[in-house]
C-alpha cells in the first residue's frame, strides 16, 4: 500500500494534464512557492479555485521550498509543466514535468533527480538495459517523508508520444493524510 500512493497520485496527475492549463504569460508561469511549513492552496496561488487539479504550462522558471531544508529549481530549458492537486484547501500531490528527452537523457535527468532525492537508481538502470519498460519509478517508503511533515518523493520515466524525444521524467511528491 505504501508504494500504491505514488500511483495514484501519477494517475491522477496525468487526468489534470488532460485539462486546461494556466498561464500568467505567453513565456510561462514564474512558480516560487514555499511549502516548507505548510501546503495549502494559499501557498501555491491556486490559480483555478473551481477545479481540484490544474496544470500550469508554459513554464518560465520554477522555485519550490520544502522542508529540512530541501529545495528544488529549473528554468524553462528544463521545466515543462508544473501539475497539482488538492482536497480541499491542501495540496497532496505536485509534479514537475521534464521536456521531452531522449532515452538517454531522460535517463541521466531521472539518475540526477533520484540522487538528489535521496532514492534509488536501480529502477532507472533496470530500464535502460531493457529489463523494464516505461513507466518507471522510484518512490521513498511511505514513512521517508521530507522532514517530519513534507512530501514523499517520486522520480518517474514515461512514455512523451514523440518519436525523436520518447521519454520526459517526472518529480512528484506526495502528501499523505
Amino acid at each position: 500500500m505504501a508504494r500504491l500512493a505514488p500511483l495514484l497520485l501519477c494517475a491522477t496527475l496525468a487526468a489534470a494534464g488532460c485539462g486546461g492549463s494556466e498561464s500568467e504569460s505567453s513565456e510561462g508561469t514564474m512558480i516560487d512557492w514555499d511549502l516548507s511549513t505548510s501546503h495549502t492552496t494559499d501557498d501555491v496561488d491556486w490559480p483555478k479555485p473551481d477545479l481540484s487539479a490544474v496544470e500550469i504550462s508554459p513554464v518560465e522558471s520554477v522555485r519550490i521550498r520544502l522542508p529540512a531544508g530541501r529545495r528544488f529549481a529549473g528554468g524553462r530549458e528544463l521545466v515543462h509543466d508544473v501539475t497539482l492537486d488538492r482536497r480541499g484547501d491542501l495540496v497532496r500531490g505536485l509534479q514537475v514535468d521534464s521536456h521531452p528527452r531522449t532515452r538517454d537523457q531522460a535517463y541521466e535527468l531521472a539518475g540526477r533527480w533520484a540522487d538528489e532525492w535521496n532514492l534509488s537508481r536501480k529502477p532507472f538502470d533496470e530500464w535502460r538495459e531493457g529489463a523494464r519498460k516505461t513507466p518507471v519509478l522510484s518512490t521513498a517508503r511511505q514513512g521517508e517523508r521530507i522532514g517530519d511533515t513534507g512530501p514523499i518523493p517520486t522520480v518517474e520515466i514515461r512514455n512523451s508520444f514523440e518519436d525523436e524525444r520518447p521519454a520526459l521524467v517526472s518529480l512528484q511528491l506526495y502528501w499523505p493524510d
